[in-house]
């Protein structure tokens, strides 16, 4: 039997040793597993174990608990920050009008974001500090992490409530837009490797998920792994894995490229819940009758934004990683990064009009809205210098269609100033009165969750197959 400590202020009292108590009996406990013992002996002595490490966990978890009593009864309450996860209105200025319907709103706006625009931001600390630019030109998204970083914010402030827009800056705001960004980030990537896994792996392919050791032996080729060389380190290509093309011959083929069944299937369930991409090829998809995301944000197109994210979860899915964050702490993958190349590539194939840009949108159109009447979707590589030049040049030397008016409709959005009540529209208009919608995203442009229904323009951008 242990022996409990007494506290005693004689001088002369002993130290306690190291081997009395739990984990005095774990030691003694592991000295006698030794192979002369009978399997029976053996059960025993490792239950014994089990039950004495649980303990120590107990009381390790105790004494936290305490400590972190006893840190807080130190801090004066005035200046003690409580956590306010679901009641961010609860910090908003008395001037503000129904504060927690405002919440409530802005995460809405969190989940619509995340699904349609970006599964990251560039920089969480700069989207909600850096000035709004009322001149901001989307042709210059890509120039500089300040522009990419700029042009979030836009994204960002077309989908925030009107009210909401000039109260960015505020930390209850960018709170609750955050909480639902993460939540529904960590909704999606626990549904694709659970619920959903039967929709998205073969069935001989299930025990490989168990661990991160069992994806990575399995999986590591089909998501662009390099072996090291002599005269380089091993990582993971960002455009030549396998998993990213219906058909890959390796080389970077844009005309094969982000149209892997896979990936429409993760857009599925993510749009319609864990069974979304039931029968998604055949000619009845899954509709499910409750409520999912597709319908609460009305989203009827497929964006850039979207491929891109569905692309990047694709690649985390088949991984080694465990949780779905910026940085893989088993594979070292940059997610942001990755999912930044992605659109990168899929905006400017847009913007220039090219055809496998379009066709792929009209593609992924065909398949996730095959009741839309008409498709006017728009909306990091970790290898060496060299193949990211190959990539560049394979997106660059594609052939570009005629340019037109409506390239900066397709691909872009209008600048919104922060302090901005009415949404600025596309620069693409029909000839009647009825400005389309914001072709950035694919739900409806506008006051956010609350938007302005933007009809759909009469002049189709683009003639469905």
């Amino acid at each position: 039997m242990s022996r409990r400590r007494r506290i005693d202020s004689t001088p002369n009292t002993p130290e306690r040793s190291s081997t009395d108590g739990p984990l005095g009996d774990i030691l003694n406990l592991s000295q006698q597993i030794t192979p002369s013992k009978s399997p029976r002996r053996l059960r025993k002595l490792r239950e014994d174990l089990q039950a004495l490490a649980n303990d120590v966990g107990d009381v390790v978890s105790s004494k936290d608990t305490e400590i972190a009593d006893l840190t807080n009864q130190a801090v004066p309450s005035g200046s003690r920050k409580r956590r306010k996860r679901f009641h961010r209105a609860e910090d908003a200025d008395d001037s503000v009008p129904n504060p927690t319907t405002l919440e409530d709103r802005v995460r809405r706006a969190g989940r619509h974001f995340i699904i349609d625009e970006a599964i990251f931001f560039i920089d969480e600390q700069a989207i909600w500090t850096v000035e709004a630019k009322d001149d901001f030109d989307y042709a210059t998204e890509f120039a500089s992490k300040d522009s990419r970083i700029q042009a979030q914010i836009q994204d960002l402030l077309r989908l925030l409530p009107n009210d909401a827009r000039s109260l960015r800056k505020e930390d209850w705001i960018a709170g609750a837009f955050m909480d639902r960004m993460g939540g529904q980030r960590s909704t999606e990537s626990n549904r694709l490797r659970h619920a959903s896994l039967p929709h998205l792996a073969r069935a001989d392919e299930f025990d490989h998920f168990a661990s991160a050791s069992s994806r990575f032996e399995a999986f590591k080729e089909r998501i662009g792994y390099v072996a090291a060389t002599n005269t380089s380190s091993a990582y993971y290509s960002a455009f030549k894995a396998p998993l990213l093309y219906d058909e890959f011959d390796g080389t970077v083929n844009v005309n094969h490229i982000f149209r892997n069944p896979v990936l429409l299937k993760i857009q599925a369930c993510i749009l319609r819940g864990p069974d979304g991409a039931k029968g998604l090829f055949s000619n009845h998809p899954h509709r499910p009758q409750a409520k999912c995301v597709e319908k609460i944000h009305h989203i009827r197109r497929t964006s850039t934004g979207a491929i891109a994210n569905a692309a990047t979860l694709a690649v985390w899915l088949f991984s080694a990683d465990l949780k779905f964050v910026e940085h893989g702490e088993e594979t070292g993958i940059n997610y942001v990064q990755r999912y930044s190349d992605y659109v990168q590539r899929l905006r400017e194939g847009v913007s220039k009009n090219k055809p496998w840009a379009i066709d792929l949108l009209k593609y992924w159109d065909d398949v996730l809205f095959p009741d839309a009447d008409n498709s006017v979707a728009a909306g990091t590589g970790e290898g060496d210098d060299a193949e990211m030049q190959s990539v560049d040049d394979a997106f660059g030397n594609a052939p570009s269609g005629r340019s037109s008016p409506d390239s900066d409709a397709r691909n872009g959005r209008s600048p919104l100033p922060a302090g901005n009540t009415t949404p600025h529209h596309t620069p693409h208009r029909s000839h009647q009165s009825t400005p389309t919608r914001s072709l950035r995203g694919s739900g409806i442009a506008g006051d956010g969750e609350e938007g302005q229904h933007l009809a759909r323009t009469n002049t189709r951008l683009m003639t469905r197959h």
